[in-house]
């Protein structure tokens, strides 16, 4: 006699559906049954997913596809997978290695979104960045300065984990200037302190944590921490220095054609280097950018904790690195099918040029 799934006791389906490990698994957990999907649209705030390897979200295609229509990829068994997600239409995504993605949308409202329980967490408002300018001269309309906003001021956006669900969104914004966070509740972003002195224009260029300290990468090689119980609270924080600028590193370097990403791995903090080169010259004077690129090479250092030093290394153990312009993340291949030991995976973050290409094919 075939068992009727139906007839289990309610919370004990709501318990198994909390035990539940991956995306994959909790989507086919809740159209077993009616009863198994209400059970996982009660608990899906309370849900969240075991460290995998990253989905990847592909871009909006409005031709094709109905325009709340968005698709995931699994690397893992290279099927898509396609959502019906209103809440995303027309908003600017960065992802996340906890599962949640950050989300802005054209009212400048930040959010974290889980596309999969549809759970949101809501954040200061970006608009509390960048207020929309007197001087309206260089935009057509507001949809233009809000399309610049989201493209280009609003850099990036990290996701750090400081409880068992609670996140501190971490924002770059107006590079190379300025940090900020926010965390569930506030009414305001922190402003994070930056350097002093000649250098004092070096970039922010990632953010990570290891256990309570959160790490912000500068593209000279510097590293400045502060600990996670700093995070009460409005105003400003000042991190402590971690590690001094190496120069040597990027000297050679031909300006702004690389790029570094901060990676927690296993405890320790890794520093990628990404090298480019040009390879086309588009005419965009309009806005400034006469340059497309493409990856050449990668280089991985690990930070020397005793002589305060990044090391360049050629083998980063049993996991593969994953970086671009979403939250840098290193993944264990003994839970993969399809990463590689060693080996780095990476998104071309070129965002800016991309759109300006866009918009110059539409004209």
């Amino acid at each position: 006699m075939a068992a009727d799934w139906s007839s289990l006791p309610f919370d004990l389906v709501c318990t198994i559906a909390l035990k539940l490990e991956t995306f994959e698994d909790f989507i086919y957990f809740s159209v077993v049954c009616r009863s198994w999907n209400h059970a996982s649209s009660l608990i899906k705030h309370q849900w969240r997913a075991s460290p995998a390897v990253p989905w990847l979200l592909l871009a909006e295609n409005t031709n094709k596809e109905p325009k709340s229509a968005r698709k995931f990829f699994n690397l893992e068994n290279n099927k898509c997978y396609k959502f019906n997600l209103p809440e995303m239409v027309e908003a600017r995504c960065w992802g996340s290695v906890h599962g949640w993605l950050v989300m802005v949308d054209y009212d400048l409202n930040v959010q974290l979104f889980n596309p999969i329980t549809k759970a949101r967490i809501y954040f200061p408002s970006a608009k509390l960045f960048f207020p929309y300018p007197n001087n309206k001269e260089h935009f057509d309309d507001y949809e233009d300065y809000i399309e610049w906003f989201l493209c280009f001021f609003l850099v990036k956006f990290i996701v750090v984990k400081i409880s068992s669900g609670e996140f501190v969104i971490m924002v770059l914004y107006d590079w190379p200037k300025h940090l900020a966070f926010a965390r569930h509740g506030d009414h305001s972003w922190t402003k994070v302190v930056s350097r002093n002195g000649p250098d004092a224009g070096i970039g922010i260029t990632d953010v990570t944590s290891v256990n309570e300290n959160v790490f912000a990468l500068y593209n000279d090689g510097a590293v400045l921490h502060w600990n996670v119980k700093e995070f009460g609270g409005c105003g400003f924080v000042k991190p402590v220095n971690y590690c001094p600028s190496q120069f040597e590193i990027f000297e050679e370097l031909e300006k702004g054609l690389h790029k570094i990403y901060l990676v927690k791995s296993d405890k320790q903090l890794l520093m990628i280097l990404r090298k480019k080169e040009d390879v086309l010259n588009v005419e965009l004077t309009d806005y400034g950018y006469d340059f497309v690129h493409r990856t050449i090479d990668f280089q991985v250092y690990r930070f020397n904790s005793q002589d305060r030093k990044w090391e360049e290394i050629q083998d980063f153990g049993d996991v593969a690195l994953i970086v671009g312009n979403n939250s840098s993340m290193s993944v264990s291949v003994a839970s993969s099918k399809s990463m590689q030991q060693s080996c780095i995976y990476f998104t071309d973050d070129e965002y800016d040029t991309l759109l300006l290409i866009e918009r110059e094919e539409w004209a």
